[in-house]
């Protein structure tokens, strides 16, 4: 399919001038990709969100084995989510809203690509709506107002929605042995000073409820769960943080309902 014949079916997929672009996490084969990305977009039209979802399939290796040689490639094409797939779509007229929810390493080529890509000299700052992650792969600390990422993520997005699972038995082996103890913010969510559009959502909680446990399941338990998809729908939808049904707040934090 050539460049421009996706370019019509993308615009043709959105029913609402919305696009939402799926990227993928660490050890994902294009199968598994594809399963996901289904699961996101029916458990999205199921709670009304009529945009576009598509998926952004980077070069992960689809092996447990392979984190750093995923993590290389994630840096590598990064850019491309914005020069080849986000940019696509910035000069429709009217506008679309173009979202982007990242899994995993997923937000790790997010950050990258954000920062990667500049402005073009006497063009309008370029920006998506609602950024979301889920099970983010990415230092804690890089997320602190004034750090990197949270300077990245506050200059090119609207808003940026973190959901965390303080059960998430992949980033605990991240964090710990990988990362050499950082902490992942997908597992611990975001620190205690972020700019005011950036918004922790706990979902130890969800997880807790979901019908089956285990390691992996504990990383990817979003993509089959229904409190997640509706609380996506709304976060696209423009819903302010402090009216979302599905959230409760507990000392100060949101958190996902049970």
């Amino acid at each position: 399919m050539s460049r421009a014949d996706w370019h019509r079916e993308v615009l043709r997929a959105s029913q609402s001038r919305e696009i939402l672009f799926f990227v993928h996490g660490f050890n994902t084969s294009q199968t598994t990709m594809l399963h996901r990305l289904a699961a996101l977009e029916q458990g999205l039209r199921k709670h009304g969100y009529r945009g576009a979802v598509v998926g952004f399939d980077w070069p992960s290796d689809g092996n447990v084995l392979a984190y750093d040689s995923d993590r290389n490639d994630a840096k590598k094409v990064a850019p491309y989510l914005v020069t080849e797939t986000i940019g696509l779509f910035l000069n429709e007229n009217p506008r679309f809203k173009l979202h982007v929810l990242a899994h995993s390493m997923g937000a790790y080529l997010t950050l990258r690509g954000f920062s990667g890509v500049g402005d073009a000299p006497g063009a309008r700052k370029w920006d998506v709506d609602q950024a979301i992650f889920a099970a983010a792969d990415v230092d804690v600390e890089w997320m602190r107002k004034g750090a990197w990422g949270s300077l990245v993520m506050d200059r090119r997005s609207n808003r940026l929605t973190n959901y965390y699972n303080g059960n998430d038995a992949v980033l605990q082996l991240s964090g710990d042995f990988i990362n050499g103890g950082r902490r992942r913010a997908g597992r611990k969510g975001l620190p205690d000073l972020v700019e005011k559009d950036q918004v922790d959502v706990d979902a130890t909680q969800r997880y807790a409820a979901f019908p089956q446990k285990g390691a992996q399941i504990s990383h990817r338990f979003y993509f089959g769960d229904d409190g997640f998809f509706k609380d996506v729908a709304l976060t696209l939808a423009g819903t302010a943080a402090a009216d979302m049904p599905t959230r409760l707040i507990t000392n100060g934090d949101a958190v996902l309902k049970a």
